[in-house]
């Protein structure tokens, strides 16, 4: 991943290009709707950042202290059933965010380690 630019605030912009494994560049722009820290982040997908706007949806990322962890909780609202599974097809979705949590998962125990 390559990272443009980062506003990490209610507002902000993150603007950021996705490398994938067969070598294509996917270009993204988020817009951060509401940051409560440490509760959660609400942000919404504006395209690639340079006028297309294939994918529109917003997403929930919210974290929940159960005991000595945290519940992580990431939903994305899609327009329609289709459209979900219009990104999915063309971008493979799902299954990349389950591998951006796994990677997430993984990148915290190092963090637990230190």
């Amino acid at each position: 991943m390559t990272i443009k630019s980062m506003d990490f605030s209610n507002g902000g912009v993150w603007d950021f290009i996705m490398h994938g494994p067969d070598g294509h560049d996917y270009k993204n722009k988020i817009q951060f709707i509401d940051i409560s820290k440490p509760n959660y982040i609400y942000y919404k997908h504006l395209g690639d950042g340079e006028g297309a706007k294939d994918v529109d949806f917003q997403s929930r990322v919210m974290f929940e202290q159960v005991g000595e962890g945290t519940n992580l909780t990431v939903e994305q609202v899609f327009s329609s059933k289709e459209e979900l599974e219009r990104i999915n097809k063309k971008y493979g979705a799902i299954e990349g965010a389950k591998q951006h949590i796994a990677k997430f998962s993984k990148y915290l125990e190092t963090l637990n380690r230190s």
